[in-house]
């Protein structure tokens, strides 16, 4: 399989555990806040955050990846072969990809498309999340 598409299935794996996720602590939110009991109904809402940022943060900074690129065995690493800090992982993973994502779908959609056809044509371009936080991705089933 091209390198350029087990780096989108990766995210893509990583968004839909993400979204599932938020989907378990929603729904039971929602019962909560149907039930008159909107402070539980915060509580599970605040879990949920709390859950996604433990995906998508401390796990690649323990493991080094995330769950779809450990499945599809692609890394993000410093280009200058440091290990990532929690911040660059904040804000690649949860900032600029995720809020940025779902606050501004239009702009998101478009900035989604033309990534995947850079990625699909030449995947050595740095990607905009990348180049700003100088983080490139590599193939570890090379190895």
């Amino acid at each position: 399989m091209k390198f350029a598409v087990r780096k989108w299935l990766s995210a893509l794996i990583d968004f839909i555990i993400d979204i599932a996720v938020m989907g378990l602590f929603y729904t039971g939110a929602r019962g909560y806040v149907a039930d008159g009991d909107v402070g539980k109904g915060n509580i599970m809402l605040i879990c949920a955050l709390l859950a996604i940022v433990f995906l998508t943060c401390y796990v690649p900074y323990k493991q080094g990846q995330t769950v779809g690129q450990a499945i599809f065995k692609v890394k993000v690493i410093n280009k200058d072969d440091s290990k990532r800090t929690m911040m660059q992982i904040l804000l690649r993973e949860c900032i600029m990809k995720f809020l940025f994502g779902s606050l501004f779908l239009v702009f998101s959609a478009g900035y989604f498309l033309i990534n995947n056809v850079i990625m699909l044509k030449d995947y050595n371009i740095p990607l905009p999340h990348d180049a700003i936080l100088k983080t490139e991705v590599i193939d570890l089933s090379k190895n």
